[in-house]
């Protein structure tokens, strides 16, 4: 691939949140330099993880910059583009580009579920227009669950024949191991990321890059290792525990489940909290998280 740097570990990072409801960047810079420190390639930020729909463009970029300016590797940054406006997506494309970004992981324009595969190829095409056609790698953001569209390999062949070697790679949250496989098996030229912990190691041998997820925000090194080495003996082991871990979180709230678990890893309260609608999570249930983790021999509370 051209792009052969863009494989590994990616953190769709968790946003921590102020008790006025805004982006703390201060504690999101310290929480990817440990993401990057544990092995993660690149750190994703405001995804579906990251409550990127929450928040507007001009909150998000903000907090690009005041992860610039607190002296985060911007190279090692590929942020989210989460909306249904071409105009939107362009002033988020824009900033990407301008602050040195690696690239930008572009969800494709949601609430019209009748959008032909050419709209949102002109989706794609006004976006980067209004950007300015800055020279950013594009990653697609394949999640049909939330956003109605699916990166089918048609669409992804007509993206590809319209704007050539931009289109970098695709992330597959679909949870599917023949979809990711159907894609890079298919797309040869492109890193195609896997969005579960499940999957990953199945993905690897078929021409996968890796996984772009929330479960490294807690346990990069473990999955840095799976990654490594997918097809090794010693992998049973991690195999079973992502299972265990990533039911346990998808099980009681998600990304909820996160913030819960890096609040306590933390020992920071703050981590906890979410932004409306969704509401942070219930402490019975955060123990039940916590009870499954720990029963795989991940520390999440401080021993008694």
């Amino acid at each position: 691939m051209a792009n052969s740097d863009l494989s590994g570990i990616i953190c769709a990072s968790v946003t921590p949140i102020t008790m006025q409801f805004s982006i703390d960047a201060g504690r999101l810079a310290m929480h990817c330099a440990r993401l990057l420190s544990e092995g993660c390639s690149f750190v994703s930020t405001f995804g579906t993880t990251g409550e990127g729909a929450s928040f507007s463009t001009n909150e998000k970029i903000a907090a690009l910059q005041d992860l610039r300016d607190a002296g985060s590797d911007m190279s090692r940054q590929i942020p989210s583009v989460m909306t249904p406006s071409s105009d939107e997506a362009g002033r988020m494309i824009a900033e990407i580009a301008a602050l040195g970004c690696r690239g930008a992981l572009v969800l494709p324009p949601f609430y019209y579920a009748s959008a032909t595969e050419e709209g949102i190829v002109a989706f794609f095409e006004t976006a980067l227009e209004r950007a300015g056609n800055p020279d950013i790698d594009i990653l697609l953001y394949n999640i049909p669950q939330f956003t109605r569209i699916t990166f089918t390999p048609s669409l992804v062949r007509k993206l590809v024949a319209r704007f050539g070697a931009q289109i970098v790679g695709i992330k597959d949250s679909t949870g599917k191991l023949d979809s990711g496989v159907e894609l890079a098996q298919g797309f040869p030229q492109l890193s195609v990321f896997t969005g579960d912990d499940r999957v990953l190691p199945n993905l690897l041998p078929q021409g996968g890059a890796g996984m772009i997820g929330g479960m490294p925000n807690v346990f990069s090194k473990d999955l840095r290792q799976l990654y490594e080495a997918p097809g090794a003996d010693s992998s049973n082991a991690l195999k079973a525990n992502a299972a265990t871990r990533i039911e346990a979180v998808d099980g009681n709230g998600a990304l909820l489940a996160l913030k819960a678990t890096l609040a306590a890893i933390y020992d920071d309260a703050e981590w906890s909290r979410a932004m409306p609608p969704l509401m942070e999570l219930a402490p019975e249930r955060a123990k039940l998280v916590f009870d499954a983790i720990e029963a795989t021999g991940f520390a999440v509370r401080p021993a008694a």
